[in-house]
């Protein structure tokens, strides 16, 4: 059957209905593009982008999800650092992440307490481990529900290994180096035991940065938990003994925030209302605490979501790492 030509008023009708999707398209990223404009803008500028934003004496970022960025936290809690808002939670709901952002964040969570006597509470939900927990150990005091899962103060590297694979589809790579080192974990190939040597040293490093970072943070509670333990006064509990007595749960074990509780990794068993009223109690606020949400987080995950170029640049940063670092649970 031969197909009917198309009439000049069938043509039209197409032309009309490719315009339409076009101009549809064009008002879509335009409305995007100014939105991200006015956001970026406006995040430059030290404000908030929310348009309904309220003055409050508690300011509230929350942290969701694997930590591998650390830019949008880091710029909202030097935006909180310079505002007059008393105090600041940081709820959690995380399994970790990447060492340098969480670094990153604990720093600045630091420099807010130290620099700019700011009051800053941890509160977790469901899961705020390793990577989490590093962040949560800068705070003044950490709230933790019973069943909350956290600690796992510990160090990853994993590494893919597809010589077997390789071999089978004929594939085989060569591979001119300036060192002995530079393609370590090369999924190519075995790693050697000097090779696995050097990986350890380098884990075991940054697990001390961690631990050392938990110590610096937690000292006075863990001395209190020990010396309860001891029987003994905190003032009697050395440095030394501390590390002794935190090391061995130190091992990158996920634990519960009743356990934590115990050990003196967290400060209080409670909920966010817990967290809310302990903030305002530090802080000095009388009365009904009023907390308000820094949503540039979410904000930024909309964007993130709807641009193409965003999640482009993650999967690239992601896809072009063959050595990662992580604080992470699990």
């Amino acid at each position: 059957m031969k197909n009917k030509p198309t009439t000049p008023a069938q043509g039209q009708n197409k032309t009309f209905l490719y315009l339409l999707i076009g101009f549809v398209a064009f008002f879509i990223i335009s409305f995007i593009f100014i939105v991200f404009f006015i956001h970026h803008a406006v995040s430059k500028a030290g404000g908030h982008s929310s348009f309904l934003y309220d003055s409050g004496e508690i300011d509230l970022i929350e942290i969701n999800g694997p930590i591998y960025q650390s830019d949008d936290i880091v710029r909202r809690i030097r935006r909180f650092k310079k505002g007059s808002d008393k105090a600041l939670i940081v709820r959690l709901n995380s399994p970790g992440g990447a060492v340098a952002p969480s670094q990153e964040i604990y720093s600045e969570i630091l420099s807010a307490r130290q620099d700019n006597k700011k009051i800053v509470v941890a509160s977790m939900s469901s899961l705020a481990a390793s990577g989490a927990y590093y962040i949560a150990a800068a705070c003044d005091k950490i709230v933790a529900n019973p069943g909350t899962l956290t600690g796992s103060i510990g160090v990853i590297a994993e590494f893919p290994e597809a010589s077997g694979l390789l071999k089978k589809v004929g594939v085989d790579f060569q591979t001119i180096k300036s060192g002995k080192f530079k393609d370590t974990g090369s999924f190519s190939r075995p790693m050697n035991l000097e090779e696995r040597a050097y990986l350890q040293d380098t884990v075991d490093d940054v697990f001390h940065q961690f631990l050392d970072a938990v110590i610096d943070g937690r000292k006075e509670s863990l001395k209190e938990a020990l010396a309860k333990r001891l029987k003994v006064k905190p003032a009697a509990i050395k440095d030394i003994q501390v590390k002794n007595y935190i090391f061995p749960y130190a091992d990158g074990r996920a634990i519960t925030g009743h356990k934590a509780f115990e050990l003196g990794l967290i400060d209080k068993l409670g909920n966010y209302d817990d967290a809310v009223q302990l903030t305002a109690s530090l802080a000095g606020i009388k009365g009904e605490p009023t907390v308000h949400a820094d949503k540039s987080a979410k904000f930024d995950q909309i964007l993130d979501s709807i641009l193409p170029f965003s999640l482009f640049s993650q999967l690239r940063q992601y896809g072009n790492s063959s050595f990662q670092l992580e604080y992470r649970v699990f």
